[in-house]
């Protein structure tokens, strides 16, 4: 037997309904408001807190404000106290060196050191035609001060930051010079070498044959030039017939992401390469491959140093099946940096997102882990921090071969034998190396 719901009774539920919607818009309301006047409050605290120093300060230091470098240490305090320590603030000088290193013209000296035992900075690559080069600063050199800085008496990083300037501007360099033929510091000459800084063209990837048949490609980071000299030297290792292709991508220090997926796409099947996530949890496809133009099998060495944009490279690599990640898990340096301008010149480094893999997770704080680990001794990293580190005695290259021989590959000289397939073949070289440049 049905029972009637009476209309005194249907008008209390629609009343009781309506207070309980009511009640639930408050109580959203509210959070809201409070979050919101918790914000403007410690927003405010902020202002006080600053206002106080600002006011104390003026009144008591014993030393003269600039106020130029006041505000900028505002700015860059503030930027430096975010959570995931991926902001930065560019002064207005700083922000338009930026903008000429962003391209692949540099403005600076061009050359790529390194701290040394003693906390100097040796010089571990010039590059070609820049001021360096032309003022005749060798490999091996050892910076011991720079315009009558000590280098020990001063950060590494701020020691190779004052490298940078504007073109035309001189910086003179106190140099420790290895006697040619010398095994020690001890039969050195110390040298002191002026250097006009100049713009000069950058190259990132350096190519060559190694055992017997094998192209070899080190790449130190992404820029847009980077795919040229990529096409370039496959067209050349392409020539000489090699079985397979072992990609270095180890102290890569990431660079520009479009010029990434230019040097993926003839790597991969169609599909997206670089997709990215942003808070409020959206999700962007940047790029995608058109389709695998390069049938040869790939291995990719990584290593702790291996940055940004080149893990998103051995990521793609390893999740489409591509190839072999050979090496050590990577940096996990995985969001998504923009640089905003300011109205006075300067300008912002933010995190806008993180940068995800093709199944959608992010790999920020954890890195990508290599398929076949292997490591080196620290001498071997010393010597390839040098660039001096032959690819027969490195262990992580000769595994990325060995991959490549698990894929398939002929291999000429395989890793760990004497053996020599009917591929054959001798090694050549076929370079333009180059890295990170000041």
């Amino acid at each position: 037997m049905s029972k009637k719901l009476s209309l005194g009774a249907a008008l209390a539920l629609m009343i009781i309904a309506a207070a309980v919607t009511v009640s639930l818009t408050y109580v959203y309301a509210m959070n809201r408001f409070n979050k919101k006047v918790a914000d403007v409050n410690q927003r405010q605290a902020m202002y006080t807190k600053l206002s106080e120093i600002d006011q104390k300060s003026r009144q008591d230091y014993i030393g003269k404000i600039n106020e130029t470098a006041l505000n900028d240490g505002i700015a860059a305090g503030y930027m430096a106290g975010l959570t995931n320590g991926n902001g930065k603030y560019l002064s207005a000088e700083k922000y338009k060196s930026y903008l000429s290193g962003s391209s692949d013209k540099n403005v600076g000296v061009g050359i790529r050191t390194i701290q040394d035992g003693d906390g100097n900075m040796e010089v571990v690559e010039v590059f070609p035609n820049s001021p360096a080069e032309k003022s005749g600063i060798k490999k091996g050199d050892v910076i011991l001060s720079i315009d009558g800085r000590e280098v020990i008496r001063t950060s590494y990083g701020e020691a190779v930051n004052s490298l940078d300037g504007a073109a035309g501007t001189s910086v003179s360099f106190s140099i420790l010079r290895k006697t040619e033929g010398a095994d020690t510091k001890d039969a050195a000459s110390r040298v002191t070498v002026p250097v006009t800084r100049a713009e000069y063209r950058r190259s990132t990837l350096s190519s060559s044959v190694i055992n017997g048949n094998v192209g070899y490609l080190s790449i130190s980071e992404f820029q847009a030039s980077t795919k040229e000299q990529f096409t370039d030297a496959i067209n050349s290792l392409t020539e000489k017939k090699v079985a397979g292709l072992v990609i270095d991508l180890r102290n890569n220090s990431g660079g520009d992401m479009a010029a990434m997926a230019e040097v993926l796409d003839p790597l991969l099947p169609a599909g997206g390469t670089v997709s990215y996530e942003d808070k409020t949890g959206k999700k962007t496809e940047e790029f995608r491959s058109k389709s695998s133009q390069i049938p040869l099998p790939v291995s990719v060495i990584v290593n702790r140093s291996t940055f940004g944009a080149a893990e998103l490279f051995a990521a793609d690599i390893k999740d489409y099946k591509r190839g072999k990640l050979i090496g050590e898990k990577t940096a996990g340096y995985g969001t998504k940096d923009e640089v905003l301008p300011l109205s006075d010149g300067s300008a912002i480094m933010l995190s806008v997102a993180y940068y995800t893999r093709i199944n959608g997770d992010a790999f920020n704080g954890k890195g990508i882990d290599a398929d076949l680990k292997a490591t080196l001794t620290d001498s071997q990293k010393e010597l390839l921090l040098r660039r001096s580190l032959a690819p027969l005695d490195d262990p992580q290259v000769q595994t990325a071969v060995t991959a490549l021989v698990q894929q398939g590959a002929d291999v000429a000289q395989i890793p760990g034998t004497d053996s020599v397939s009917s591929a054959g073949g001798e090694s050549g070289a076929d370079s333009s190396s180059g890295t990170n440049s000041r």
